[in-house]
């Protein structure tokens, strides 16, 4: 783990995925993130998989903003934080008096990120939407020939990296500066940094992108293996690996097509691949290509990850079990460094299981933190304390 922000203190106020994975993402790096939750709880919390998978590596408290003391309670996080992260729809941070000029008032050099849908300002700035929505105007969909919904939430997890990656980068800032900033992260945004190979493409040739990216090369796709399961081959224009593959495959005849007359022969192409891979097992074209130097992989369900050698060799996955027992299956930051290995991140947390911890670490005594209890202003879980 790369341990860059040790020193940051990160408040969350958001729920669903962009901003708990935002959050997430900057705990693995190190920062300290204080979740705070409404009454009500995260949504995602309807869905415990969901949830964990984008939780670890926070404590935990819950503060209700409408009421006066609640308020009270959340200014005094905010004025300690390194970070503030929300995911309100555009004008609720205002409405609760935690938006970035109530925030900058009570703390100067704080660096603010607000995700949402399509921006703080503009034309669909209250238009309600979800992923498949910012999807659709960003371009992504209108690639699928039909359009069809995505198997990952894509909208919601970019923006989350990119919220990372814009406050890294506003600390850095701040460190050298010691100023804060404001960033307005669109997910729609997002979607269409994502696109940006094909909006090039679409700029000088508008039928060049139409269908899948790539979906024009015969030996770049998934084909069915007699045992009914699937391989992947990624020979995009590179001859050699042309040449590889016919050698392994039996097609000498065609090894020296260059890539332009196999672009022609897109349809004779595709047929005799469908005939030769569905002539034996996709784990024996899996060894033969790959003892042939060809781009390929099986094509897994996810309970087989585990078994793959690679996943074996990287161990990607952490197990944690929360203050509550509940047990979840957490995917490690995809990074490796030099530096010595990191104890695994706290599990994803209880809804108040650290109200009382974070209270008194903002400065109230235990007399205090009963009265905000008895007010309902904050709510603390009895597990984990």
């Amino acid at each position: 783990m790369i341990r860059a922000l040790t020193d940051c203190l990160v408040l969350e106020l958001t729920t669903q995925l962009p901003g708990p994975y935002c959050a997430m993402l900057l705990a693995d790096l190190g920062a300290r993130v204080i979740k705070v939750e409404p009454p009500g709880g995260d949504p995602l919390r309807g869905f415990p998989p969901a949830f964990a998978s984008v939780n670890r590596g926070k404590r935990n408290i819950v503060i209700d903003l409408k009421k006066n003391a609640g308020r009270g309670v959340m200014s005094r996080l905010i004025g300690r934080a390194d970070v503030v992260l929300e995911g309100f729809r555009p004008g609720v941070a205002e409405r609760l008096g935690v938006d970035y000029p109530a925030a900058k008032n009570l703390n100067p050099s704080v660096v603010y990120c607000a995700i949402s849908g399509f921006g703080q300002d503009g034309p669909y700035r209250d238009r309600a939407g979800h992923d498949i929505n910012y999807l659709a105007i960003g371009g992504l969909l209108g690639r699928g020939d039909p359009p069809a919904v995505p198997p990952v939430l894509i909208s919601d997890l970019s923006s989350g990296l990119y919220g990372a990656l814009a406050v890294s980068a506003a600390l850095m800032r701040r460190a050298a500066t010691g100023e804060g900033c404001f960033i307005d992260l669109s997910m729609t945004d997002c979607i269409l940094s994502w696109m940006a190979l094909d909006i090039a493409a679409a700029a000088q040739d508008p039928d060049a992108a139409r269908g899948p990216f790539l979906g024009n090369i015969p030996h770049y796709g998934i084909y069915e293996t007699s045992d009914g399961r699937h391989i992947s081959l990624g020979i995009v224009h590179e001859d050699h690996f042309w040449t590889r593959f016919c050698d392994a495959v039996g097609l000498e005849e065609w090894r020296d097509w260059p890539s332009k007359k196999r672009l022609e022969r897109e349809t004779e192409i595709r047929e005799k691949l469908r005939a030769i891979f569905a002539m034996a097992s996709c784990r024996e074209w899996d060894r033969r290509l790959r003892d042939a130097d060809v781009p390929c992989a099986p094509i897994y369900n996810l309970d087989e990850l585990p078994d793959d050698p690679y996943i074996q060799y990287r161990n990607p996955f952490y197990h944690l079990v929360a203050s509550d027992r509940s047990e979840s299956r957490q995917v490690k930051a995809p990074y490796r460094t030099d530096t010595t290995e990191a104890e695994d991140p706290l599990p994803p947390p209880v809804m108040g299981e650290h109200t009382r911890t974070v209270l008194s670490a903002s400065g109230y005594d235990d007399d205090e933190i009963d009265r905000l209890i008895q007010l309902g202003a904050v709510h603390a879980s009895r597990i984990g304390e």
